[in-house]
């Protein structure tokens, strides 16, 4: 594990890092050490230097030669964004310092800024640039005045200049994540406290480490026993860094889940620090700090996302581009909400999918997590969104108890006290006009040792004209049972069986259904070929609107009772009405 850590910060190579361990230093904002940056590339310069002023005279000989080590540093790692602009920047640093010039931090920030910009004009966009030069300008504008502050009441003796040394790291620390706060909130949905804390141990921790294992590996061909000696440091400080991520575990609520919130309030956040770094007098300052705080508080809380609910009259069904599985949002005229499904195939679809997109639709706290069945592509975001939207109760039909993952999501929603229900068919909700019946599956006679997927949950939900059926996997066992009773809305909507599989959506069911709109939630360029040919061939015959996730995106449905309107992520916009009776 220590071998792992130090490769990954001296050459950025993470491949053999425990993922339950990256996942830990993610949630604690101590991740920026395992990847190389900024931070990793000043350690370097600052060794380089230091240890060529003990075999060199001169400041610029020692430049120099830290200036080699840093460009075949850079060449080594690779060229990764990160590593290509800490070493541009460092690079330009001791060239200016070689021409006898003493650059100022600010400026060479912007020159390094400006030429990126212009010859990778992709980098405006990318997240990773906007957290390094953004974490910079924090060090470099926000932590001197504070430690000048401190300076100034600061006493004589030892304690005081160990506090010095503290509150320089706590300044340091604090500028940078205020300084990406924003950035944090708007693309990651999340900020915290808890990285004020472990980046006091984790920063000095990876010092340690990059010099330790520096020197075990330059040290290990001709003096085997100092790099024994540096290999044990360098295990101590992976232990300690390790461990400073745990803080994330120990207080939660250091943490903070953020609602998609207006870029505005970015604005409003940033306009604020500017006017708090420049105001000269004390009251400019208060009101511009007061602009931050007003900020910070909007993009935590997105006060406006209730707007984003359906209007009074309306249901809204949306489905969640999850790739190759299934999240389908139900939204009530009254504001209630249902989500069927949670999507899956890796560990963080809902953190980074479901749950942002689900709190971009208006809801802060889910009434009901319907789980189809237990399959990875269904229930693998469940986790996330029951820890974060909190559903008053949690729906599924024929239980599989060996199922881990059905277990790990029973165990967490009984750590919350959420109320988990099964529901068979003919159990039936009626809310604000909106009729939800449960179609299959019927009470099960037989304990299941598997996740099957015709034990899908089914549901029609029925409002005004309009009926929506959602037909999870379930597949030939449910369809040729078919609809007990005759569907008589007006208009239909039929989310497709299983993806589009081969084992679904009959030719038979599709004359049953006669769906106007038909949703295929499914991945781009999936391997198992869904949707198939023959299942588009059946709902174009039955002349039903085909819409995809793959091509469309996410897709919102929204009716009156009468007619539905479409949007679609990748901007299709239409109504679609009943022929008139004859």
């Amino acid at each position: 594990a220590s071998a792992a850590m130090v490769t990954a910060i001296l050459i950025g190579d993470r491949a053999a890092l425990d993922e339950m361990v990256l996942d830990r230093m993610r949630a604690a904002g101590t991740y920026h050490v395992v990847a190389i940056s900024g931070g990793n590339v000043a350690i370097v310069v600052v060794l380089c230097v230091v240890l060529a002023r003990l075999v060199v005279r001169g400041a610029r000989p020692a430049a120099l030669l830290a200036l080699a080590a840093v460009v075949a540093y850079g060449l080594i790692v690779g060229r990764e964004p990160s590593v290509t602009r800490a070493v541009t920047a460092a690079t330009i640093y001791l060239v200016l310092g070689l021409a006898g010039l003493r650059p100022g931090a600010l400026p060479v920030l912007a020159l390094v800024a400006g030429g990126i910009a212009i010859v990778d004009p992709l980098q405006v966009i990318d997240v990773g640039a906007w957290l390094s030069f953004g974490a910079t300008a924090g060090l470099v504008l926000a932590a001197p005045r504070w430690m000048a502050w401190a300076r100034g009441r600061a006493g004589p003796g030892l304690v005081a200049r160990a506090g010095l040394v503290l509150a320089a790291m706590v300044a340091a620390t604090l500028a940078a994540e205020l300084a990406v706060l924003p950035v944090q909130a708007l693309v990651f949905g999340r900020v915290g406290l808890v990285g004020l804390v472990a980046n006091l141990i984790a920063v000095p921790a990876m010092t340690v480490v990059q010099a330790a294992g520096a020197v075990a590996v330059v040290a290990a061909p001709w003096a085997p026993g100092l790099a024994w000696i540096a290999a044990g440091g360098a295990h101590a400080g992976t232990t300690l860094l390790v461990e400073s991520a745990r803080i994330a575990d120990a207080a939660p609520w250091f943490v903070w889940r953020t609602p998609p919130a207006s870029p505005a309030w970015a604005a409003v956040y940033y306009g604020g620090g500017i006017g708090w770094l420049l105001a000269d007098r004390p009251g400019l300052r208060r009101a511009a700090a007061g602009g931050v705080v007003i900020g910070a508080i909007a993009l935590c809380t997105a006060p406006a996302l209730g707007r984003a609910v359906p209007p009074a009259d309306r249901l809204r069904l949306t489905a969640i581009d999850v790739g190759q599985g299934d999240a389908l949002l139900l939204q009530w005229p009254t504001g209630r909400s249902m989500l069927v499904d949670a999507g899956g195939g890796d560990a963080g679809i809902g953190a980074r999918v479901v749950v942002p997109a689900v709190q971009a639709a208006g809801v802060r706290r889910l009434d009901w997590l319907v789980i189809t069945h237990a399959d990875r592509d269904h229930i693998g975001g469940a986790r996330e969104v029951v820890r974060v939207l909190r559903p008053r109760e949690i729906w599924d039909g024929v239980p599989v108890e060996p199922d881990a993952s059905r277990a790990a999501l029973v165990a967490e929603a009984a750590g919350l006290g959420i109320p988990w229900r099964q529901v068979t068919r003919g159990d039936v909700l009626r809310l604000a006009g909106v009729r939800l019946e449960v179609r299959h599956p019927p009470v099960p006679d037989w304990e299941r040792p598997r996740v099957r997927n015709d034990d899908s949950v089914v549901l029609r939900v029925t409002y005004g004209d309009v009926s929506l059926l959602l037909t999870g996997d379930a597949g030939a066992e449910f369809e040729a049972a078919g609809l007990p009773d005759e569907d008589h809305a007006r208009l239909r909507v039929l989310k497709v069986g299983h993806h589009g599989s081969r084992t679904s959506t009959s030719e038979a069911f599709v004359a049953r259904v006669r769906p106007d709109l038909a949703l295929v939630s499914v991945g781009r360029g999936n391997l198992f070929g869904h949707p198939v040919p023959d299942v588009l061939g059946r709902l174009d015959r039955a002349r039903a609107i085909v819409l995809r996730t793959d091509r469309d995106g996410a897709v919102a449905l929204e009716t009156d009772g009468r007619v539905i309107d479409v949007r679609t992520a990748m901007g299709r916009r239409f109504r679609v009405l009943a022929w008139p009776d004859p």
